[in-house]
């Protein structure tokens, strides 16, 4: 498996995007490809890895938001 840093180019900005694999959070996935959602400035994205944490796809978030648990 492939764990060091990784590059792309961001399909939003089209700078060039380091990051690095979060293997200890990948450790219990039992499905492939595993989804990683990245933030870029201001805008995020989701980096799909398959099982050899190699870049599989990537998407780009149409929104995000922050749930709540109603008390």
């Amino acid at each position: 498996m492939s764990e060091g840093p990784k590059w792309m180019q961001c399909p939003v900005c089209k700078e060039t995007l380091y990051w690095k694999v979060p293997v200890e959070a990948l450790k219990d996935v039992k499905r492939f490809p595993a989804a990683i959602v990245v933030k870029h400035h201001d805008h995020y994205l989701i980096i799909y890895l398959d099982s050899h944490l190699q870049l599989a796809d990537t998407e780009i978030v149409s929104a995000y938001v922050e749930s709540q648990t109603e008390k």
